[in-house]
């Protein structure tokens, strides 16, 4: 029988490694719109936000940390009305409500560890346009 020790100690080295691996994050910033209003289409936010968490091996179907593929033809299924299996008590994203959307809360740094780990924090702008999109109701367009 496996003792208590070695399983906890298994747990905090896998927890470790996933989260420690994801550090050559580039954020990009939101392209400019002549409405001035942050984007809120899956699909841009895709191409601006989502495209470079695969970059690092983090969230692609290789890296997979925490159980979340971002890759552009299952990032939508992987996130909208998912339940967060760190995070139970969050959804990855509920749709029309942003403020209680682990997403938000991890790139906010409202829950730890913050996104992207070990990389520079993800301009405001982009979480508000991730939000917005999100409080218009997470479609899928």
């Amino acid at each position: 029988m496996i003792s208590r020790n070695l399983i906890l100690i298994l747990v905090i080295v896998i927890y470790f490694l996933i989260f420690t691996s994801c550090s050559d994050y580039q954020p990009t910033t939101p392209p400019d719109n002549n409405s001035g209003a942050p984007l809120a289409k899956f699909s841009e936010l895709q191409v601006k936000v989502f495209n470079n968490c695969l970059g690092a091996q983090c969230h692609s179907s290789a890296g997979n940390q925490g159980n979340l593929t971002l890759e552009a033809e299952v990032s939508f299924n992987n996130l909208v009305g998912v339940q967060s299996s760190l995070f139970p008590q969050y959804k990855r994203v509920e749709a029309g409500n942003s403020a209680n959307s682990l997403i938000i809360k991890i790139l906010k740094g409202e829950v730890n560890p913050r996104m992207p780990l070990n990389g520079s924090p993800i301009p405001a702008a982009t979480i508000d346009s991730i939000a917005k999109w999100i409080d218009q109701g997470a479609l899928n367009n």
